[in-house]
């Protein structure tokens, strides 16, 4: 299989100076803004893409601050189709700074309650930057302009794009569904079949050429001591082109609405296990999956941690995804920009117009083998019936 061709906008080392000046007016707003919490909206070709983050506030004299590079704050991924509509030239990258006086979320449109402290525009050349692994368009400060007055903040803001590999994988129908196959997409043009879906509701001990998944049930029952009704209630089984399976998704903690919420709780979230088979025949905890509901925010939130020999958990991931309208899992390394991507995977939403199709992306530096893609075409299985589940119990 060969990877395709992606280009990464990264927005990061976002931080505000204000107020610029000792007028009457700038020690007013350093004052109003002494109780507000910070963010820009990040809106790219006129809005077209827009996402939000939040801001770090910092003085003149904080130079610690940039002294250690900081990971992405906001990254835009486009497909090499998905860049032919950049190809006339330099699009507008638009960074407007609100202050909020109230618990608010940056990854939300912003409120009317929100104050606008001003924007900056940035002209970024994407038809350019595939000619080069990684290329700056821009680090340093920026005067943060209000509409009608004068400039009371600074922005600070670093823009590179990066050119990445990456596996593509689609499944048109969901991974309970039978005949379930999940196809390699090259530069979103071809596609052939490279894995299927096994769904389980009682078993994962299936016969045939899946017979070799007796050893979960001794593994999970050995290593996490788990009753054999629970190790034995939904599954998932990745199989390659010949049959054999490629990686488990293992529902190890069911979904059970609470009684005083009717919700999956985060005290009491519903658990995956994702595994592998090593040349050994035995089989290796690879990940963990958990996801509870929101209710009062109408969103599902999902935890993944990879796991180590011993079964510690390490987080990599935390997302929280609209319940209606869906969104994009994504596994992003924060700490060092160069090596960030790993995944991500599609989450429907319960709309009537939610496609019920798979879309996995894998970062092709972090594949070493069929059994590597076949993990996280797994989790993804396990992500699109966490939503399902969750919003089934609320």
């Amino acid at each position: 299989m060969d990877p395709s061709v992606f280009l990464r906008l990264l927005i990061f080392n976002l931080a505000v100076r204000l107020p610029l000046g000792a007028s009457t007016a700038a020690t007013a707003i350093k004052e109003a803004l002494s109780s507000a919490s910070l963010y820009v909206r990040i809106k790219l070709a006129d809005g077209q893409f827009s996402k939000s983050a939040a801001l770090h506030i910092v003085s003149c004299d904080d130079v610690g601050w940039f002294a250690a590079p900081k990971g992405p704050a906001v990254a835009f991924d486009f497909s090499k189709l998905e860049l032919n509509q950049f190809a006339k030239g330099a699009v507008n990258l638009t960074l407007e700074v609100y202050a909020c006086f109230d618990d608010c979320c940056p990854t939300v449109v912003p409120s009317s309650q929100d104050w606008v402290l001003g924007s900056t525009t940035l002209k970024i050349d994407l038809s350019k930057s595939t000619e080069e692994r990684v290329m700056e368009h821009h680090s340093g400060w920026r005067d943060v302009e209000m509409k009608d007055g004068p400039c009371f903040s600074q922005l600070h803001v670093s823009v590179c794009t990066e050119k990445e590999e990456r596996f593509v994988f689609k499944a048109s129908k969901g991974p309970a569904a039978s005949n379930s196959r999940v196809c390699h997409v090259q530069d979103s043009q071809r596609s052939r079949s490279v894995f299927s879906y096994l769904f389980s509701q009682d078993s994962v001990m299936s016969g045939g050429k899946t017979g070799g998944l007796k050893l979960v049930k001794k593994w999970i029952k050995k290593k996490l001591g788990l009753a054999d009704q629970k190790a034995q209630d939904c599954s998932v089984t990745v199989q390659d082109k010949s049959g054999l399976p490629a990686a488990v998704a293992l529902m190890t903690e069911p979904f059970v609405p609470t009684l005083d919420t009717n919700s999956i709780t985060s005290a009491k979230p519903g658990s995956w296990l994702i595994l592998q088979p090593r040349n050994s025949g035995k089989w290796e905890a690879w990940g963990k999956l958990s996801a509870w509901t929101e209710p009062a925010e109408g969103r599902i939130t999902y935890r993944f941690e990879r796991l180590t020999d011993s079964l510690d958990g390490i987080p990599v991931s935390y997302s929280s995804i609209s319940r209606k309208d869906g969104g994009r899992f994504s596994i992003d390394l924060p700490t060092d920009r160069t090596r960030g991507f790993v995944m991500s995977a599609s989450v429907k939403g319960e709309g009537k117009r939610q496609s019920s199709a798979l879309n996995v992306d894998v970062a092709a530096k972090f594949v070493r083998s069929k059994e590597d893609l076949a993990a996280y075409v797994a989790l993804a299985a396990a992500l699109d019936l966490s939503s399902d589940a969750c919003r089934a119990c609320s």
